[in-house]
């Protein structure tokens, strides 16, 4: 199999197959280049924007000798004009493969992107915009490797390629329906339920997340986005905090809205009168790396921490932090209790 790489201009002008772009010409720059015939062969590039862009094209692919050639499409301002502020820049820019033909075998493309620039959805959650003969074609990549910044996919066809950002969800998919709940690793199960009407926690925009574990079952409530107390089935204790946290806070934002430190009444058992305690909690979110659930890789994945330090006149000073992982449409994918992940066993 045959190795091309990136080639300067000055070399690109000494091949006969290849036109050199001078001064002159309009056409957009030439950033890779190589013949490859029926033994195959592999394109990269590896200095510019279109960084760790490859072409690997496999025996068979080709059935004479071609020069393929690999052409940056990023848009270029027009001499002294200054590009908007408000223009938000895509994940990936555009580039050229050349000339249009068909591989007879899948070809593997290799292209760049910058999970940094992908907006209000997981940084996975991106597609190949895919342009041939004016048709345009969003491809699902077989691989997304948002450490690198990188998508793989076979593709039959030369032409345009660019690495677009998907459709966000809406942020109320991420969250699991109540009524529902899901098995996951180690004998757990998380459930979100409505609050029942005789709780001290009731309440219009109430909610419960039930969190079982093989020798304890606790519940978290919730007031809309606010966490304002727990419960333990297992030990018959609650927590009634005197202020509800703000968990449901971005991570750009959680710095500075920072942690609520609240008294909290605590009833053990629950029937008995409560006994003054203290409260530190704090919760963010984020959106992250796609997560596996059995055999499909979900890539729109939003985070959310919390974190709790407490000192109560049963328990003494402790602390514990969740986290949960959710995926739009799945809810609740991946769950950990101090550090521990439990991940969901089927969607």
């Amino acid at each position: 199999m045959t190795r091309a790489m990136r080639l300067c201009p000055l070399v690109l002008c000494g091949l006969a197959a290849v036109s050199c772009n001078s001064s002159n010409s309009n056409s957009p720059p030439v950033i890779a280049a190589a013949t490859i015939g029926p033994e195959g062969g592999v394109i990269t590039v590896d200095s510019g924007v279109q960084t760790g862009l490859m072409l690997t094209v496999p025996a068979g692919a080709l059935t004479t000798p071609t020069t393929i050639l690999i052409r940056d499409l990023t848009p270029r301002p027009t001499p002294g004009t200054v590009a908007h502020p408000a223009v938000v820049s895509p994940p990936g820019q555009p580039f050229l493969v050349e000339p249009a033909l068909r591989f007879e075998q899948l070809a593997t493309l290799r292209a760049p992107y910058r999970p940094t620039a992908v907006i209000q959805t997981g940084p996975g959650n991106v597609r190949a915009r895919h342009t041939r003969n004016g048709d345009i074609i969003d491809i699902d990549p077989t691989v997304v490797d948002v450490q690198n910044g990188r998508i793989e996919l076979p593709i039959s066809f030369t032409g345009q390629y660019q690495v677009i950002q998907a459709m966000p969800a809406d942020f109320l998919a991420y969250r699991q329906q109540p009524g529902t709940v899901v098995s996951l690793a180690d004998g757990l199960t998380f459930g979100v339920e409505d609050v029942p009407a005789q709780s001290p926690f009731a309440g219009p925009s109430a909610q419960r997340w039930r969190i079982t574990v093989p020798d304890a079952e606790d519940l978290l409530y919730f007031d809309a986005d606010r966490l304002r107390g727990r419960e333990s089935v297992t030990d018959n204790w609650r927590e009634t905090w005197s202020q509800s946290c703000p968990v449901w806070i971005h991570a750009s934002q959680a710095p500075m809205v920072g942690a609520l430190a609240t008294a909290t009444q605590v009833s053990r058992p629950m029937t008995s009168p409560p006994i003054g305690g203290l409260m530190t909690a704090f919760g963010m979110w984020s959106w992250v790396e796609p997560r596996r659930v059995g055999a499909q890789e979900l890539r729109d994945v939003l985070w959310l921490r919390v974190t709790l330090a407490w000192n109560r006149h049963d328990l003494g000073v402790g602390q514990r932090e969740y986290q949960f992982w959710f995926a739009p449409g799945h809810g609740l994918i991946a769950f950990a209790q101090d550090g521990v992940i439990h991940p969901r066993l089927a969607l």
